[in-house]
């Protein structure tokens, strides 16, 4: 079949031509979409670039406020480090603790700074020597410590297991030597352990041996009859030994004086003399008890 085309000869009307023809606000929307585009990349550009900008700057003033700190914290520790550095050390009070014992014991490390170092701290580590009764440390600025220290006085010997010096508020201070215990009462005590320097032991039992062999040395037996060693013992009382060849005596302090004076009326009445007794217990107010050396020899 033979197709054939033809135009048609009605004359175009005026509502086919506006049914064909284009929408002008559309043609503006259309031709308009791409400069509206570039013009929005542009801007978020110009954002971005301004965005890294402000970034950088607040990077740059937090580290700037950083080293800021930094600097103000450590520049005053270096420069004080050096000026406040401890340099001189100066000892009072201190006889039987040499200086250079009092100065180690304070253990300071190279470059100590005054402003650092804790002095109570350091009156603690001075005080650790048995010997050193109260210590005291101040700052001499800018580099100087003052160190005041009181000591302890040697009070009695006390015998354990061997010869200790002892403090008058009781303190263990070192081994007794032979020339120290010539000078000093001499006190027997029974403990339960061995016993080492800077150990307490009871003030009051040291005072009441102190004080007997104190009265003894004012020879209330006669002269040259003397306290040659006191053993204090647990109930209270006390064992007071004569030396060699002397009987050993026991009593109560508070009752010291009037048994003694019993015990010299005693010994005339048997006729008999210290020599010739082992023991004699005078703790009882009313009697006197004493055992003499058995016939044949002494006890």
């Amino acid at each position: 079949m033979n197709w054939r085309f033809r135009s048609s000869d009605r004359p175009a009307r005026a509502e086919d031509e506006a049914a064909f023809r284009p929408s002008r606000r559309f043609l503006r929307l259309a031709s308009a979409e791409p400069g509206h585009m570039r013009r929005v990349g542009h801007l978020a550009v110009l954002i971005g670039r301004r965005l890294r900008k402000g970034a950088a700057l607040i990077i740059l003033i937090a580290a700037l406020v950083t080293l800021g700190q930094i600097g103000r914290r450590e520049i005053p520790r270096l420069l004080r480090a050096r000026y406040f550095q401890i340099t001189d050390l100066v000892v009072q009070g201190n006889r039987r603790v040499p200086t250079a014992s009092v100065i180690h014991s304070l253990d300071l490390p190279p470059h100590a700074n005054m402003l650092d170092v804790d002095l109570r701290d350091l009156a603690g580590r001075i005080m650790r020597n048995p010997w050193v009764k109260t210590a005291g440390v101040g700052r001499r600025l800018p580099s100087s410590l003052f160190i005041r220290v009181s000591e302890r006085t040697p009070r009695a010997v006390v015998l354990t297991d061997h010869a200790f010096l002892v403090s008058d508020d009781g303190t263990i201070l070192k081994d007794a030597s032979a020339e120290e215990m010539s000078d000093l009462p001499i006190l027997r005590v029974k403990v339960d352990h061995p016993l080492s320097a800077g150990e307490r032991l009871d003030v009051a039992r040291l005072e009441q041996g102190a004080r007997l062999w104190r009265k003894f040395q004012q020879d209330p037996l006669g002269p040259g009859v003397q306290a040659r060693e006191i053993r204090l013992e647990s109930d209270g009382s006390c064992t007071v030994s004569l030396g060699h060849g002397m009987p050993y005596l026991r009593f109560q302090e508070d009752a010291m004086r009037p048994q003694l004076d019993r015990l010299a009326r005693v010994l005339r009445i048997r006729a008999i003399s210290l020599r010739e007794l082992e023991y004699a217990d005078l703790r009882f107010a009313d009697k006197v008890i004493i055992k003499p050396i058995p016939r044949g020899g002494e006890a």
